[in-house]
């Protein structure tokens, strides 16, 4: 019995490794590992659980019509903080879209309002699916304006 137990664990864990883009991630919360979107070659996404939520963490979900929406939490242990950079995405400009020939995903980013992150993008990334999350491993730049010279 103890057999069929394993086997159908790993039967699962092979399942989900294999899971795409469009069947792992839009309409869930994901925690992006390091926030700095702009010049990333590969971009770490983790399941979202209050566990993992640290100071300013950025929590992403990538909604089934396309676009983007993040939040930041901090755990309840941290009574304050100061002097930390925040990424911040006009969601209003922010969105994503799979080629489902290619399974790429196309990022359309744009740094918010009154950021540090004065940017827009648009990149094509390749899905990859992770044990614990996944990764958006940079394809190809098609599009990198900084909107703030002195940065």
């Amino acid at each position: 019995m103890r057999i069929f137990g394993f086997l159908f664990f790993v039967l699962i864990s092979i399942t989900a490794l294999g899971q795409t883009f469009k069947e792992k991630v839009p309409a869930r919360k994901y925690i992006i590992v390091e926030d700095r979107v702009d010049t990333l070659s590969s971009i770490k996404f983790i399941p979202y659980s209050q566990e993992k939520i640290s100071l300013n963490t950025m929590i992403w979900t990538f909604k089934p019509n396309g676009r983007i929406e993040y939040d930041y939490q901090s755990s309840e242990d941290i009574e304050a903080c100061a002097g930390v950079d925040f990424l911040d995405l006009d969601v209003d400009a922010c969105f994503w879209r799979l080629n489902p020939a290619t399974h790429t995903i196309t990022l359309t980013l744009k740094g918010g309002y009154s950021s540090i992150d004065d940017f827009v993008l648009k990149n094509e990334y390749d899905f990859k699916n992770e044990s614990e999350g996944f990764s958006l491993v940079l394809k190809k730049k098609i599009l990198y304006k900084n909107l703030n010279p002195d940065r």
